[in-house]
């Protein structure tokens, strides 16, 4: 009798094991998406900020081509094209490893 009791505690106790791991699981996929549905998100935002960046830069570009503007425009509109593309790559790159890690925590990396 004492051994089957000890017997039944022990499998209470392997259970309880195995649903915490479980919920360990879970909490890890789930945190392993949100932080790559943000990261997609953020690529969104760093391709429009790229994109706005280009313009301005164009915009500067004509402008200064006409005599309309000085070099220190161009010159900053160049540096905030350079800042907004190295952005966006960084965003890709973040997205990318966060996929990954997502891929992994779920069991489906390749």
């Amino acid at each position: 009798l004492a051994k089957q009791r000890e017997s039944e505690l022990k499998a209470l106790a392997a259970a309880e094991l195995l649903r915490d791991e479980e919920n360990n699981v879970v909490r890890d996929v789930r945190v392993a998406f949100l932080k790559a549905r943000h990261a997609h998100e953020r690529l969104a935002l760093t391709a429009k900020l790229f994109d706005h960046a280009r313009s301005s830069h164009d915009l500067a570009r004509a402008r200064y081509n006409l005599g309309a503007s000085s070099i220190a425009e161009l010159s900053q509109a160049q540096l905030n094209l350079t800042s907004a593309e190295i952005a966006r790559t960084s965003a890709r790159y973040e997205y990318l490893a966060l996929r990954a890690e997502l891929d992994f925590q779920a069991g489906t990396l390749k």
